[in-house]
C-alpha cells in the first residue's frame, strides 16, 4: 500500500507520494482538470494500492475526495485535530502545505484511517439543505433580535419586517425539500420515520440524523458514535493532585450537537423514560448542564437504536439489569 497525502486550498492542492522513505511533491490546481492530471501523475509511478488521505476542512476537499472514490483510490478523510497532533509529536516548528501534505501521508502510513465512503446524493442533498436552513434560520434570530432591541427609524424597521418575512417563506420552502428528498429515497424515508417516532425528535433534528450521519448504520456501537459526534465524557485526571471537571469532549460533529439540545429538553418533559432518567440524575446532585448533556447523549443511543433495529421507539422500554455467568449485561427490552 502507497501512501498519498494531500493539502487542499480554495485554488490547488499538494500531494506527496510516499514511497518507501523516499517522498515526491508536486502540486495541482483544484478543479476537474487538475484531478485529472492527479490521477496521472499517480499512473505513471505504476502503482496498483494508492491510499489517499486528505484532512475534512469546510467542503473543499469533497470534489476531489469523490472523484478519486470513483477513479477506484482508497480514500480517508480525518480530522484535522489528529493530524495537527501528529505534527506535534513530532516537534514541527514550520508549517507550509508541501510540508503538511508530507504530515499528512506520513499519518496515513502510520495510523491507517478507515476508508471513506462518499454519501448517496440524496443524502448530501438532505444535509446540503439542513445546513442552510440552519444558517436561515441563525440570520432569522438575528434579525428578531435586532428588531427588539429597541426604538429604530420605521425605515430600518420596515426593512427587518420584510426581510423576516423573506426569511420565514424561503425557510418553510426548503424544509419541504427536505421533505422531497427524504420521501424520494425508500432508506431515507424508513429512517426518518423511525426517528420521528422518538418522542421530542422533530423534522429538523431527524433530517440532520440522516445528512451529517449517513453512515451512523456502519457503526456498530452507540458509544462510537457518541464519540463522532463529541458528546462522550472527557476526564482530566493525573496523579493524585489534578482532578477537572468532566466535560463533553466536543471533538467531533457540532451540527449534531446543536441539533441534540432542543430536542433533549423537550424529551426531558414529554418522553417517559428519559423523563425518569433526568430526574434521577437530578435526585444524584447533578448540575443542569451535566443532565442535559447526558440525555443528549442517551437521546442520541435510541436514535441509533432504532436505525439499527428497524424497530419504532416504544415509550414503555425499560433497561434492565440480569447475571449471566457472572456478568452484568443490559439490556433493552420493548414491552
Amino acid at each position: 500500500m502507497i501512501q498519498v497525502g494531500v493539502d487542499i486550498s480554495k485554488t490547488k492542492f499538494d500531494a506527496c507520494l510516499l514511497i518507501d522513505s523516499k517522498t515526491t511533491l508536486k502540486t495541482f490546481g483544484n478543479s476537474y482538470d487538475g484531478f485529472n492530471a492527479f490521477v496521472e501523475w499517480l499512473s505513471e509511478h505504476e502503482l496498483q494500492l494508492m491510499h489517499v488521505c486528505m484532512e475534512g476542512t469546510g467542503k473543499l476537499w469533497e470534489p476531489l475526495a469523490e472523484f478519486l472514490h470513483s477513479s477506484g483510490c482508497i480514500v480517508s478523510v480525518v480530522n484535522p485535530f489528529q493530524v495537527k497532533g501528529f505534527a506535534q509529536s513530532e516537534l514541527r516548528r514550520s508549517k507550509t502545505d508541501k510540508i503538511d501534505a508530507k504530515i499528512i501521508a506520513r499519518f496515513c502510513r502510520s495510523h491507517s484511517p478507515v476508508a471513506w465512503i462518499p454519501p448517496s446524493p440524496e443524502t448530501r442533498a438532505v444535509r446540503d439543505l439542513q445546513r442552510y436552513i440552519d444558517a436561515l434560520k441563525a440570520q432569522r434570530t438575528q434579525e428578531n433580535n435586532r428588531l427588539q432591541s429597541g426604538v429604530m427609524h420605521s425605515s430600518v424597521q420596515f426593512a427587518i419586517e420584510q426581510h423576516l418575512e423573506y426569511l420565514h417563506t424561503l425557510i418553510d420552502e426548503l424544509e419541504n425539500q427536505v421533505l422531497s428528498q427524504i420521501n424520494a429515497s425508500q432508506k431515507l424515508r424508513r429512517n426518518f420515520l423511525l426517528l420521528t417516532s422518538i418522542n421530542g425528535v422533530g423534522q429538523t433534528t431527524a433530517a440532520t440524523f440522516l445528512g451529517e450521519l449517513s453512515g451512523a448504520e456502519n457503526f456498530s456501537q452507540s458509544r462510537q458514535l457518541e464519540v463522532f459526534c463529541g458528546i462522550a465524557p472527557r476526564l482530566y485526571e493525573s496523579g493524585s493532585s489534578v482532578r477537572a471537571r468532566s466535560k463533553i469532549s466536543k471533538i467531533g460533529n457540532s451540527r449534531m450537537r446543536n441539533a441534540l439540545y432542543m430536542p433533549a429538553m423537550a424529551a426531558m418533559r414529554t418522553n417517559p423514560a428519559l423523563q425518569e432518567f433526568a430526574s434521577r440524575l437530578k435526585a444524584a446532585g447533578k448540575p443542569g448542564r451535566v443532565v442535559i448533556c447526558a440525555v443528549m447523549r442517551k437521546l442520541l443511543r435510541i436514535m441509533f437504536a432504532v436505525v439499527k433495529s428497524g424497530i419504532p421507539y416504544d415509550s414503555k422500554f425499560r433497561s434492565v439489569r440480569k447475571v449471566s455467568n457472572h456478568v452484568l449485561e443490559r439490556q433493552l427490552c420493548f414491552e
